[in-house]
């Protein structure tokens, strides 16, 4: 599996969040309905973007709980139902997921059990597990879809 590394500065997103389960195939469901919600919200308070977008799936876990963060890029306001996020600056192991939506599992599962323990990498877990990065590249769940995964990263 091929990656990249790259050192990232700080950046602020705007978004919502939504609480996972411990169940992948649930998880699925609910991150799927939560991105529609989500669209039609930045829809609605017009901050869709056009052209060059980009937007973030952020996994946390705090109090032991999984949650997922949907954002896009702060530029100067934070609407109502939404919330500012600061993600620090951090070295982060780059995979690119290609392929549908259902299947980006399968490649988190390459990452976890066979990537990361074969490099002089441990994941650090302190702002989030990983994000998602989704541009134009993005295509639901067609074979030639590409969802960058960022994963902060320490040397052991």
């Amino acid at each position: 599996m091929n990656y990249t590394l790259c050192k990232l500065e700080a950046f602020l997103v705007i978004g919502q969040e939504a609480e996972l389960t411990q169940n992948q195939r649930k998880n699925v469901e609910i991150s799927t309905r939560f991105w529609r919600t989500f669209n039609m919200k930045l829809k609605k308070d017009q901050l869709s973007q056009s052209g060059s977008w980009l937007k973030y799936a952020f996994m946390e876990r705090k109090n032991g709980q999984l949650f997922y963060f949907c954002a896009i890029p702060f530029r100067g306001e934070v609407p109502n139902g939404f919330s500012l996020k600061e993600m620090k600056a951090h070295q982060y192991l780059v995979v690119e997921h290609q392929g549908p939506m259902y299947k980006i599992y399968e490649t988190y599962g390459e990452i976890y059990q066979n990537l990361l323990p074969h490099t002089n990498y441990k994941p650090l877990k302190e702002d989030c597990i990983h994000f998602e990065k989704y541009d134009h590249r993005f295509h639901w769940n067609r074979e030639d879809s590409i969802i960058e995964i960022w994963i902060p990263i320490e040397n052991t």
